[in-house]
């Protein structure tokens, strides 16, 4: 009987609504205002009065998709300048209670949207050869309070940002999408104009809120600064993050706030252990945020970030990008993230509602197929992550309503295609030793066909990108099947050669126009350090040296120049002192100053090594393990290294500007002093002579 009695009150009172002194607009505070104090109008709703209140639609409603009508507002002109902020107040009456309980909900209406353009829209400078990475503009109509459900983009903006800052904004890659892709055989495809690649929501200006992690409390101005800083050098290369606002990132979710910050320290002055602390913490908050599943947005987008710019602490066989990506992978899948849309409810885990924009979706889900591919790539595995699904083809295709920058639209193209070359390599090396120098001819064929899908125009930056992923294919000439033809391994190795050239001069030319290894991703670094191992082992393999020798001749350089740029490039990269650029780049210095002492090792070997199912990590990994158990072999019983040879950092500064000492003078007394022992002892294989442990740099 109870339960009849309440659903015949619900529906006699249904339409009941709070008395106003309930309300929770009734304060001391408003009473010399008039009122209404401001209009609303929904533009999904209608037009509505407080004698005939606009009706929500079915969409809007907790049956429907739950999603929040879209506000427009306007404040009288007679008390504009009396009102500090603005609030809308969104009440709930509960019926059928004879005095309903008012339920509130608060949303800050920005006050001045002049204040927003001043705020994120820096002055533009014609003469700044390198300007300010230029912001999305405010949209001149009228204001709008966009709901967090809403399909559009939240990029919010933090503070005033100096003109000139950031040397991105004169490479329009970072900031313009791609134009359509046109298909004469369909004719019928609509021509798409690239829109605007964000639409920023109104958000005040005021500084971010104070935060503690831990023990360290870090002021407002800090976080600010934090966030310029990586929204200005970093978040160009890898844009998943939708949000700008710190106070809005934190409520998003506190790990990826943080992430954010010990990001933008990567190249900051390390000033009281700030970085070292974040470090430690970050790394601690992230395994802590991820044992929980299914895992928000946030974390994913935190672990993306960590994947292309991993923690200094990471080292060749000890780095959790692996295993970041896999479980990116799971929670993708599990959110319904693979689909593109941001609030899907049938494809999402059932304790667990996404309420996102799509475009948040789509770029995360492209960042994901991104680092996926390049971490797959520089760890030596087939990937087991990627989907290339409807989401990535429309991306690709240039059909999808969601538009991604140039450099982002061509990060994903080749990633799309590497995944394909590991595919087919794997199958190739699966059969026998070794892989036929056709199949990688023609995977480069096809390479120059996507190359031609691409604009014409593009930048240094993207050319980069293209230079790397053909190097990541042509690596694969140097594991010939057996019976190869000496001649065609030669040709081949040389236009390896000739490309890995080419990657680290046009990182070098890069770096010193925009400070492009300075906050590039880590890929970057392993490209660059595959490049070097390139270089280095085509001048010591016996079949290339001689043809290797007289090319480098011709260009007017020598192989001691060569090496010195290879390593400075990979120096150039390093965060702090002792982490893997670092090492990477005294383990090859150490093994280039004794090279004619080494043993002479056939290049064209590779293919029999052990390292083959290493896909085209191979190279780097054999050059590692045969230089170190060579070095073992020549390594006098008790040698006493120099603490620091070979470190002089001094030689990233001048990189390409001037070459190493002569062979002679490096070998002059003892070639092995100049060797890093410690280099080779903590990152490959941890496997030395017991004898020989006393005599290692601990």
């Amino acid at each position: 009987m109870h339960p009849v009695v309440e659903v015949t009150l619900s529906w006699l009172l249904s339409s009941a609504r709070g008395r106003d002194e309930k309300s929770f607009c009734r304060s001391p505070a408003f009473k010399d205002l008039p009122e209404p104090t401001i209009e609303i109008t929904s533009i999904d709703c209608g037009a509505g009065s407080l004698a005939e209140p606009a009706q929500f639609k079915k969409e809007h409603s907790h049956d429907g998709e739950g999603r929040f009508p879209g506000v427009q507002w306007q404040a009288p002109r007679d008390i504009a300048g009396r009102v500090k902020e603005w609030l809308l107040v969104v009440e709930d009456p509960d019926a059928p209670l004879p005095t309903p309980i008012v339920h509130g909900k608060f949303d800050e209406l920005v006050q001045e949207v002049q204040s927003i353009k001043q705020a994120v829209a820096p002055q533009s400078s014609s003469s700044t050869p390198h300007g300010q990475l230029p912001l999305p503009p405010i949209p001149a109509q009228t204001p709008q309070l966009p709901s967090p459900r809403a399909d559009q983009a939240r990029l919010y903006s933090s503070a005033v940002f100096s003109s000139g800052v950031s040397p991105l904004a004169s490479i329009p890659s970072f900031s313009n999408a791609p134009p359509p892709r046109t298909f004469p055989e369909a004719s019928s495809v609509p021509a798409l104009t690239p829109g605007p690649l964000t639409t920023p929501s109104s958000a005040s200006s005021r500084p971010a809120q104070p935060r503690a992690l831990k023990s360290r409390v870090f002021s407002s101005e800090d976080i600010d600064r934090y966030f310029d800083q990586y929204f200005e050098h970093f978040h160009p290369y890898f844009p998943v993050v939708r949000i700008r606002e710190p106070d809005a990132v934190y409520n998003a979710g506190p790990v990826l706030f943080w992430v954010i910050v010990v990001t933008a320290c990567r190249k900051s002055t390390h000033e009281g252990g700030i970085f070292d602390f974040l470090v430690d913490a970050v790394r601690n908050e992230i395994w802590g945020s991820v044992s929980d599943p299914p895992v928000s947005l946030a974390t994913i987008n935190a672990l993306l970030i960590l994947s292309v710019w991993p923690l200094p602490t990471i080292r060749f066989m000890k780095d959790p990008s692996p295993i970041y990506v896999s479980l990116l992978m799971n929670s993708c899948y599990m959110l319904g993230i693979h689909t593109g849309r941001g609030d899907f409810p049938t494809q999402v885990y059932p304790a667990y509602r996404l309420s996102v924009s799509d475009e948040e979706a789509v770029y995360s889900w492209v960042g994901f197929n991104i680092i996926s591919q390049r971490v797959s790539t520089y760890s030596g595995t087939p990937s087991t992550g990627q989907y290339f699904n409807s989401t990535i083809e429309s991306i690709l295709d240039r059909t999808s309503p969601i538009k991604i920058p140039m450099y982002f639209y061509i990060q994903l193209e080749s990633a799309a295609f590497l995944h394909r070359v590991g595919r087919t390599v794997a199958a190739n090396l699966e059969q026998g030793k070794g892989i036929s120098h056709h199949v990688i001819e023609q995977l480069e064929e096809d390479f120059q066909k996507v190359q031609g899908l691409m604009s014409a125009g593009i930048s240094e930056v993207d050319q980069f990108t293209i230079l790397s992923t053909l190097l990541e294919l042509q690596v694969f000439y140097f594991m010939p099947i057996p019976g190869f033809s000496q001649e065609a391994f030669k040709r081949n190795a040389l236009r390896c050669h000739t490309t890995a050239q080419s990657v680290i001069r046009l990182a070098l030319k890069l770096n010193n126009e925009i400070g492009f290894l300075t906050h590039s991703p880590h890929f970057v670094c392993r490209s660059l350090l595959s490049a070097a191992c390139i270089v280095i082992s085509a001048l010591l393999s016996p079949s290339t040296k001689e043809v290797v020798d007289r090319q480098i001749q011709d260009s007017g350089t020598t192989p001691d120049m060569v090496v010195n740029e290879a390593l400075a490039g990979v120096r150039l990269c390093s965060v702090q002192d002792g982490d893997l650029p670092v090492r990477a780049a005294k383990m090859m210095e150490s093994a280039w100053s004794v090279r004619d002492i080494l043993p002479a090792t056939e290049l064209s070997r590779l293919g029999q090594m052990d390292v083959s199912h290493r896909l085209g990590m191979g190279l780097p990994l054999d050059c590692i393990r045969r230089w170190k158990r060579q070095m073992e072999q020549t390594r006098p019983d008790k040698v006493t290294p120099q603490p620091g040879a070979g470190g002089n950092g001094g030689m990233a500064e001048g990189a390409g500007n001037a070459a190493v000492a002569s062979a002679a003078e490096m070998l002059a007394g003892d070639p092995f002093s100049r060797v890093d022992w410690d280099a080779f002892m903590k990152d490959f294989d941890m496997n030395f002579d017991p004898a020989l442990m006393d005599t290692v740099v601990a």
